[in-house]
């Protein structure tokens, strides 16, 4: 019932599509594999899939199949947790789950498999520590997996992955290995903090990859850069982005430079997948109803009506070794009761903002979001690193690093600019510095907003 449901309801193209790719990684595997299928089979692999179809299915199922199959994994939950009365549960902060680790190592079913600790970058400005269990990993996963499926995309093509996930390698890229079961064609992974957006524009440049992963900031870098120095641009087909919010200028950008449509996904380190844009629109996100249970709330923590921007809290219906229960990620969204693009009776959200802490705080307009790019940095001075931050209800300071002196004529044009992008009504600092002391870990957050 599961496939048939997918095959009639869920664009026949993207299912021929991905059936068509199954068939082909067989006649790809080598002599052997072939040789031992089907008395033999990679358990993961085929979890994987298994899990793909569970999770478009109850994304395209009647509403009544995710919601009976949600309360059952969170009354679930709640009984482990030793939790009652879900609605009226007090809003979990981060210094609430960063003391869950401080714990020690928590006990799971023997279903969920072995823990493992992870740590977030500390992006809200408190990292944290916490413990994973086979089973989400799992879970997670296989959720990306859908998520081919669910935006078309033929794995049989070649991927590049800028991001921090690959770590620390030698050469100008690591090749990742090809899963003949779920992913057979090329793999390169870049360690985003090792090279420099240019090195990174150059070598998006030189392989053209039909699918690139990265974050919206490096995308931005990368498209500027092949703007400003008149670079042969690849033809890429999707960009899949993650970490921050993507702007409708981002993605104009991208389909004029690269030809390529955004789709993003919305995450979390601490549960893994909360939504996946729509295949149909820019401006929805599917929330991950097999993962999470997303609401959106008030600032006493009762639901927004629909369609009207609040505060994000999550639980993770899988994470049992690290709780997440009505978890506050100090993003902003709006919720819609199904997506309104594609008719997914799936929950959905819009007006995405991300993190309140990387957003403009204005006394008059609330939060909004602000892009400075390369090229508005760069026409009025030879800005070598920049770093804005909001510093009061009223004021900020913009941190430059220069290779001389910032001349008068410099300065001027930097506080036109910055005025005209943030607002004359802010007072803006400049301080020229001989190095931006960035916090550690990968992450190089380039506007640092302000919370009363």
């Amino acid at each position: 019932m599961i496939k048939s449901q997918i095959a009639l309801r869920y664009r026949p193209n993207l299912y021929q599509n991905s059936r068509s790719c199954i068939s082909r990684v067989s006649m790809e595997k080598s002599r052997n594999s072939m040789l031992d299928w089907p008395l033999q089979a990679p358990s993961a692999a085929l979890h994987c899939l298994a899990d793909a179809d569970f999770i478009l299915a109850l994304e395209l199922g009647p509403a009544d199949w995710w919601q009976t199959w949600q309360q059952q994994r969170l009354a679930e939950l709640l009984k482990w947790t030793s939790l009652t009365g879900f609605s009226h549960l007090p809003v979990q902060r981060r210094d609430d789950y960063r003391t869950q680790f401080e714990a020690g190592a928590p006990g799971v079913p023997p279903s969920h498999g072995r823990l493992k600790a992870y740590q977030s970058s500390g992006s809200s400005g408190v990292p944290v520590t916490f413990w994973r269990s086979d089973l989400a990993t799992r879970i997670n996963v296989s959720h990306y997996w859908a998520d081919h499926r669910r935006q078309g995309r033929d794995l049989r093509s070649s991927m590049a992955v800028i991001t921090g996930t690959p770590g620390p390698h030698s050469g100008n890229h690591k090749q990742l290995p090809a899963d003949p079961w779920l992913h057979p064609g090329q793999q390169m992974g870049r360690n985003a903090p090792q090279f420099t957006m240019r090195e990174h524009a150059l070598w998006v440049c030189k392989h053209a990859p039909k699918y690139l992963a990265t974050t919206p900031a490096t995308l931005s870098s990368i498209l500027s850069i092949i703007d400003m120095e008149s670079l042969e641009a690849p033809r890429i087909s999707q960009v899949m982005t993650s970490s921050h919010f993507v702007e409708s200028e981002l993605r104009e950008r991208t389909r004029r430079v690269l030809g390529a449509s955004i789709r993003d996904r919305y995450s979390c380190e601490e549960i893994g997948p909360i939504a996946f844009q729509c295949p149909e629109s820019d401006d929805f996100y599917h929330v991950a109803v097999a993962n999470t249970l997303v609401e959106v709330v008030d600032i006493h923590g009762k639901p927004m009506p629909e369609g009207v921007p609040g505060s994000v809290l999550v639980t993770g219906l899988h994470q049992w070794a690290s709780p997440t229960v009505r978890y506050d990620l100090g993003d902003i969204a709006a919720m819609h009761s199904h997506c309104p693009a594609c008719g997914a009776t799936v929950p959905a959200l819009s007006q995405l903002l991300g993190r309140k802490y990387f957003l403009l705080n204005s006394p008059t307009d609330g939060l909004r979001h602000v892009r400075i790019l390369a090229e508005h940095w760069l026409a009025c001075a030879d800005v070598r690193e920049h770093r804005v931050v909001q510093t009061g209800a009223g004021a900020f300071r913009a941190e430059l690093v220069l290779d001389h002196p910032m001349t008068e004529v410099e300065r001027q044009a930097l506080s036109d600019m910055l005025a005209r992008l943030i607002g004359s009504e802010f007072t803006i600092t400049l301080v020229q510095l001989d190095a931006i002391p960035w916090p550690p870990g990968a992450k190089r957050h380039e506007f640092v907003g302000w919370q009363p």
